[in-house]
């Protein structure tokens, strides 16, 4: 039950982040910088998670959709901040690597972090 709780609490945390950080850093910056940020992002989600499942110890229900899945949820930043059709052409490439990188990373993440040090 603490981690169901924790694990919603840390989700509408990222979310607010992830907007956050559009607004300001992703969108007004370089798309080499927005790459960088992106692989940094998924990175520290998939530690993140993986702490928390390590500390709180769920089950398997909880572990799979409370611990990936909403990470793969808060791993996609811009997540209902846009609709993509108000998108300017300029700002689309930038956009797709804001939204399609970091969930990549993270689950690539996540699953380099399931063989290096199995779960349990």
């Amino acid at each position: 039950m603490i981690f169901a709780l924790m694990a919603f609490g840390f989700m509408l945390l990222g979310r607010k982040l992830g907007w956050f950080l559009c607004k300001n850093i992703f969108y007004p910056s370089s798309k080499s910088t927005v790459i960088i940020l992106s692989i940094f992002g998924g990175v520290l989600i998939a530690i993140s998670i993986r702490l928390l499942l390590d500390w709180q110890q769920p089950g398997a229900v909880l572990r799979w959709v409370m611990g990936y899945a909403l990470g793969t949820y808060v791993a996609i930043p811009n997540y209902g901040l846009l609709d993509a059709a108000t998108v300017p052409d300029d700002v689309m490439p930038k956009h797709k690597i804001i939204s399609n990188v970091p969930p990549v990373i993270y689950i690539a993440t996540s699953v380099v972090f399931a063989f290096l040090f199995p779960y349990g």
